[in-house]
């Protein structure tokens, strides 16, 4: 099972050089599409701004996390 970061570019870079891999997003929808094809990956750290509001799926996990303020 993996982790993965989603969110903007500053954040993804900054967990990539802690050794955790990600996608940079633009929206809700996008990462509700990069969740439904990643089949390896079993938790995803979503920045606040694109988790999906309505999300119920069991697996994989999204875990909501702060993003930085521009």
């Amino acid at each position: 099972m993996k982790v993965e970061v989603l969110g903007d570019e500053k954040t993804v870079v900054a967990f990539a050089s802690a050794g955790v891999g990600g996608k940079i997003v633009n929206s809700k929808e996008e990462v509700l599409k990069v969740v439904k094809d990643s089949k390896d990956v079993g938790v995803f750290l979503v920045v606040d701004k694109y988790f999906p509001p309505n999300y119920e799926e069991d697996f994989p996990i999204l875990v909501r996390i702060p993003g930085r303020e521009q």
